[in-house]
């Protein structure tokens, strides 16, 4: 008798685990299409968009930023090797 009260427990236990699942999906379906629901989405779509453009914005200040440094750095390699074939001419 004590073994079948514990085979009736445990299926009781998982079919109430089942249906509050079902309850909770159903309520949670009828929750997530709710009119005030997607105004929430919407509301936070438009802020990662936002988001977005804001790092697009900074990317590109940075790229600009290294462009010029690498345009310098040109600028620098390209004096330094000219006065070394300078420096190299005279010593001939």
């Amino acid at each position: 008798m004590l073994k079948e009260l514990m085979i009736v427990t445990k299926v009781l236990k998982k079919s109430s685990v089942f249906l509050g699942g079902v309850a909770f999906g159903s309520a949670g379906l009828k929750l997530l299409a709710s009119r005030d629901a997607k105004k929430v989405y919407a509301k936070v779509l438009a802020t990662s968009y936002k988001m977005k453009d804001g790092l697009d914005a900074t990317v590109s200040c940075v790229k600009q930023h290294a462009d010029d440094v690498l345009q310098d750095a040109k600028y620098m390699y390209e004096q330094e090797k000219k006065d070394t074939q300078l420096l190299d001419i005279k010593e001939k």
